[in-house]
């Protein structure tokens, strides 16, 4: 149910009001947006805005902890930031996010047609921190659809990144998105 809500939500929020950088009072609840640098403030987690892109809402996500929901004015396409803290010891942080691609795989088993391009699955390092990226196609509604994932992780806190967009815009928005990710700074 939650996988579906996702779909139907993120067109709702293009109509939301957004929270600009001009404005950090809005959004000190999770989160602080100053000089277009989001702090979170459960994690520390940082993560710098380029020109273009807003913050337009944070709250509780479902198994992501804290969730920030942006939006890119170049490609008009959304993405998501979902943030919490590691509440295990981890001793393979590269095995967990290995995990996280089948994990993945099967939350979205209901989604039609979807696949993980195993050719895509990269092993990144973001300021010092093991990630992990991989893009998925599927169909939503008649169209064809691009997921673009990544997940940071350290022994204190986990950051997933996730864009949906359609097939033929993922070039453009990956190398805007990437921008965000890699400056990520995680505690």
């Amino acid at each position: 149910m939650t996988r579906l809500t996702a779909f139907a939500v993120l067109p709702l929020l293009a109509a939301a009001p957004l929270a600009s950088a001009q404005t950090p009072a809005k959004v000190r609840e999770f989160g602080t947006l100053e000089n277009n640098v989001y702090h979170h403030n459960w994690t520390g987690t940082e993560f710098t805005l380029p020109a273009g892109w807003t913050l337009v809402s944070q709250g509780w996500g479902d198994s992501h902890g804290q969730l920030v929901t942006l939006k890119d004015s170049t490609t008009g396409s959304f993405a998501t930031v979902g943030l919490r803290l590691q509440t295990q010891q981890v001793q393979d942080i590269g095995g967990l996010l290995e995990r996280k691609l089948d994990t993945k795989g099967e939350q979205r088993n209901s989604y039609q047609d979807y696949r993980m391009r195993t050719d895509s699955v990269q092993h990144l390092t973001v300021n010092g921190d093991q990630g992990i990226s991989v893009v998925a196609d599927y169909v939503n509604m008649g169209q064809k659809k691009t997921e673009y994932m990544i997940w940071i992780f350290t022994g204190k806190t986990r950051v997933f990144f996730d864009g949906r967009v359609p097939e033929a815009q993922l070039s453009a928005f990956q190398s805007r998105f990437d921008e965000i990710v890699h400056s990520a700074v995680l505690p």
